[in-house]
């Protein structure tokens, strides 16, 4: 779980030296975290400056093109945004970016069908965690589907929802750390961990903790978009925004969690 970002104050020095670093720096990576730096401080152009250069230095990432939609529809350039978007998609997306692509390119009324997964047993979920993360061996992602199901049987968390959450933050990598500090399977952190009592760098207790989680984000909103908001940003930001953040990131968040979800359906043999 990231903490939420504020997307409205950033400070004039910040932004110049992030310029500098970025200049300096010259890699795709750079170009991205001062594009989006522009973008949370609303300089539009500067932000589809720093974007471009991402994109241009990484020609098969579809995350440079997909922020510069973001950008055009902060401009209320639809066609622009369309041409974007649809750019993404023919790049090399993973699941979550084709899925961020999709949700745009639906709220601007275009139609993008949506890949299908067939969850209903362990094998399922092996199979889906193996999907993706092809580092994991068989039997290690047979592991991480039997240790999803029991983590949400045990916070009675449709198991579906967990493994979408679990997908957009590690891709089933428990030994993932955020530049923020949040870790594993569930990207938890440290004081959300520690508030639920587990140790999030077991991969076991970190479903758990994800799993339980989001139970208390369910419970406190009584609406999936609002605990993935929660998830995200905090259930104080939720609280004082009265919905979802409008923070790019939690928005972006929560949609490709719901995309990947809508898409993990149980679907009858055949």
């Amino acid at each position: 779980m990231r903490r939420a970002r504020r997307a409205s104050v950033i400070c004039g020095a910040a932004v110049a030296l992030a310029a500098a670093a970025a200049a300096g720096a010259g890699g795709p990576a750079a170009w991205m975290t001062q594009g989006a730096a522009y973008l949370r401080s609303g300089a539009l152009g500067q932000a589809e400056q720093a974007f471009r250069r991402a994109a241009a230095l990484a020609p098969e990432s579809a995350r440079p093109v997909l922020w510069l939609g973001v950008v055009a529809v902060a401009r209320g350039d639809r066609g622009s945004a369309v041409s974007w978007f649809n750019e993404a998609l023919r790049r090399h997306p993973d699941l979550a970016e084709q899925g961020c692509a999709a949700v745009w390119l639906d709220m601007l009324g275009i139609e993008v069908n949506r890949p299908q997964w067939r969850l209903q047993t362990p094998e399922d979920y092996a199979a889906f965690v193996r999907a993706a993360n092809s580092g994991l061996s068989s039997g290690q992602a047979r592991w991480v589907g039997y240790a999803l199901l029991s983590a949400a049987d045990r916070s009675h968390l449709d198991p579906r929802i967990l493994a979408a959450v679990v997908y957009i933050e590690s891709r089933f990598n428990h030994q993932s750390i955020s530049s923020a500090g949040a870790e594993g399977l569930g990207q938890l952190m440290p004081g959300t961990a520690g508030g639920l009592g587990v140790d999030p760098r077991d991969p076991l207790q970190n479903l758990v903790g994800a799993a339980a989680f989001l139970r208390q984000n369910l419970d406190e909103f009584h609406t999936l978009p609002l605990a993935l908001a929660a998830y995200n940003a905090g259930s104080a930001a939720v609280h004082r925004w009265g919905g979802i953040p409008p923070y790019a990131e939690t928005q972006w968040y929560v949609w490709a969690v719901l995309w990947v979800y809508g898409g993990l359906r149980v679907m009858p043999h055949k």
